[in-house]
């Protein structure tokens, strides 16, 4: 009798944690049954007092950050403000025809920042996020460790509490929003988050890497758009061969004047979205305005110290080379400040 007790102790611990994983869906044609059990497995020894829904939830977005991610096959490229014509045909910054004969900065910012010194990077490969994190994915990551809602009321100075008529219907109006961030570790701490639950590489983009996808795997495209321009709503630019200004129709814009969707707008060539739309995205990197001038050609990481980290994208007009950086500490969770994830290995995440 003592013997047959034992074994039923024994199966008690398997039992629990198959029960853990049966309350947890998983329909998925990209990954593999082997990826999705990990997937359940992680989450049931992880978050053992977590509701059925919220594994679900942890389950949903872990195998979302898997299924939209774009394999970039890695490459060698020049990095930095790569340069423009120093009279623009287009008489429009937003619509630049690049040429090897090109002889000034196209950004003015390059001189400031560091990004004029162009040098060669080389790349191993490695998937990116298509599209930037959004506020919903963020605020299940955030429930479920008990960590304060990523989102500051501009208008009204207060912080939404979870499960009130305002938190209902910021899921409504910000379904489809990039993650607000406050601090450079709150975009670190979810890739590294996905890391666990899926038991793969997650991690912020390099520097490098970031730019390479933006660029299409290094092209010279000044802005990440289907196009490789900023075409706004209402704008023109102006043609040479006919000596007219041209408008913009309205299927032809392809960027926005202020912040909006993440896939609001056509992807780049590569299949990325958002990486022209005035969000600035944190990468891993610390900030260092001559760290072009010493930075290694293979798989450069930034320095090794800082005060400050960089950030690609965001207003006015800023292009794919263009360097932007932060205090890692903001005052307040900024909707103009976010991030998107990569997957730090050589092959896709469903090889």
């Amino acid at each position: 009798m003592k013997a047959t007790w034992l074994g039923m102790m024994l199966l008690l611990p398997l039992l629990t944690a198959c029960d853990a994983r049966s309350d947890i869906t998983i329909n998925s044609t990209q990954i593999s049954e082997q990826q999705a059990n990990t997937i359940k497995q992680n989450i049931a020894s992880q978050y053992p007092n977590a509701s059925a829904e919220e594994k679900q939830q942890i389950a949903d977005v872990a195998v979302k950050s898997i299924e939209n991610l774009v394999f970039v096959e890695g490459g060698s490229f020049d990095m930095g403000d790569f340069k423009a014509p120093c009279e623009i045909p287009s008489r429009r910054r937003e619509r630049i025809d690049w040429s090897p004969n090109n002889e000034c900065y196209a950004s003015l910012t390059s001189t400031l920042s560091g990004g004029m010194h162009l040098h060669k990077v080389t790349l191993d490969s490695y998937s990116i996020a298509k599209f930037e994190t959004t506020f919903p994915d963020m605020e299940v990551m955030r429930k479920v460790n008990d960590l304060e809602i990523a989102y500051f009321d501009w208008y009204s100075g207060n912080k939404i509490k979870r499960y009130t008529k305002d938190y209902n219907h910021l899921f409504k109006v910000r379904s489809m929003s990039a993650a607000s961030t406050k601090t450079w570790q709150d975009a670190k701490d979810y890739c590294l988050w996905l890391g666990q639950v899926t038991t793969l590489p997650f991690d912020l983009p390099t520097e490098a890497q970031w730019e390479y996808a933006a660029r299409s795997r290094g092209q010279h495209y000044y802005f990440a758009t289907n196009t490789g321009y900023l075409q706004f709503i209402e704008g023109s630019y102006y043609n040479p061969t006919t000596g007219y200004m041209v408008d913009y129709t309205e299927d032809e814009v392809n960027a926005p004047k202020q912040i909006e969707d993440v896939d609001a707008y056509p992807p780049n060539p590569l299949g990325v979205y958002g990486m022209s739309n005035k969000v600035s995205e944190w990468v891993n990197d610390w900030y260092a305005k001559d760290y072009y001038l010493h930075s290694p050609e293979k798989n450069p990481q930034g320095p090794e110290t800082g005060t400050e980290k960089v950030q690609r994208d965001g207003a006015g007009t800023t292009m794919t080379f263009s360097r932007l950086h932060s205090t890692i500490q903001l005052k307040q969770y900024s909707p103009s400040d976010s991030f998107r994830c990569v997957l730090q290995q050589k092959h896709s995440a469903t090889q």
